[in-house]
Protein backbone atom coordinates (compact mmCIF):
# COMPACT_ATOMS: atom_id res chain seq x y z
CA UNK A 1 0.00 0.00 0.00
CA UNK A 2 1.43 3.39 -0.74
CA UNK A 3 0.95 6.27 1.45
CA UNK A 4 0.34 10.09 -0.05
CA UNK A 5 0.05 12.78 2.44
CA UNK A 6 -1.43 16.00 1.10
CA UNK A 7 -1.95 19.63 3.03
CA UNK A 8 -4.56 21.67 2.22
CA UNK A 9 -4.91 24.95 4.04
CA UNK A 10 -8.60 26.04 3.25
CA UNK A 11 -10.97 23.87 5.14
CA UNK A 12 -13.69 24.03 2.33
CA UNK A 13 -11.38 22.48 -0.10
CA UNK A 14 -9.93 19.58 2.24
CA UNK A 15 -13.67 18.55 3.01
CA UNK A 16 -14.49 18.37 -0.70
CA UNK A 17 -11.38 16.76 -1.51
CA UNK A 18 -12.57 14.30 1.54
CA UNK A 19 -15.79 13.15 0.21
CA UNK A 20 -14.35 12.71 -3.12
CA UNK A 21 -11.43 10.33 -1.62
CA UNK A 22 -14.48 8.92 0.30
CA UNK A 23 -16.32 7.93 -2.96
CA UNK A 24 -13.21 6.20 -4.89
CA UNK A 25 -12.36 2.47 -3.94
CA UNK A 26 -9.51 1.27 -2.47
CA UNK A 27 -8.69 4.86 -0.53
CA UNK A 28 -8.33 4.62 2.95
CA UNK A 29 -8.35 7.79 5.11
CA UNK A 30 -6.35 7.68 8.28
CA UNK A 31 -6.52 10.32 10.87
CA UNK A 32 -3.40 11.85 11.62
CA UNK A 33 -2.01 12.03 15.54
CA UNK A 34 -0.39 15.59 15.95
CA UNK A 35 1.99 14.34 18.72
CA UNK A 36 4.36 17.80 18.33
CA UNK A 37 4.73 19.81 21.75
CA UNK A 38 4.63 23.53 22.11
CA UNK A 39 7.77 24.93 23.31
CA UNK A 40 5.59 25.99 26.96
CA UNK A 41 4.93 22.15 26.90
CA UNK A 42 8.29 20.96 25.91
CA UNK A 43 9.54 23.25 28.95
CA UNK A 44 7.03 22.03 31.28
CA UNK A 45 8.18 18.30 30.50
CA UNK A 46 11.92 19.25 30.60
CA UNK A 47 10.76 20.45 34.48
CA UNK A 48 8.65 17.52 35.06
CA UNK A 49 11.72 15.20 34.02
CA UNK A 50 14.81 16.74 35.60
CA UNK A 51 16.27 18.18 32.82
CA UNK A 52 16.68 21.66 33.85
CA UNK A 53 19.77 23.22 36.00
CA UNK A 54 19.31 26.33 38.41
CA UNK A 55 21.80 28.90 39.52
CA UNK A 56 21.43 31.33 42.58
CA UNK A 57 22.90 33.61 39.88
CA UNK A 58 25.08 34.14 36.81
CA UNK A 59 28.36 34.40 38.56
CA UNK A 60 27.14 30.52 40.15
CA UNK A 61 26.72 29.48 36.37
CA UNK A 62 29.83 31.00 35.23
CA UNK A 63 32.19 29.20 37.84
CA UNK A 64 29.59 25.97 37.46
CA UNK A 65 30.85 26.17 33.45
CA UNK A 66 34.45 27.05 33.97
CA UNK A 67 33.88 30.39 32.21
Amino acid sequence: MNTITIQVEDRNVMSGLIKVLKSMNGVVILPIHNNKKSGIEEAMDDIRHGRVTEYKDADEMFEKLGI
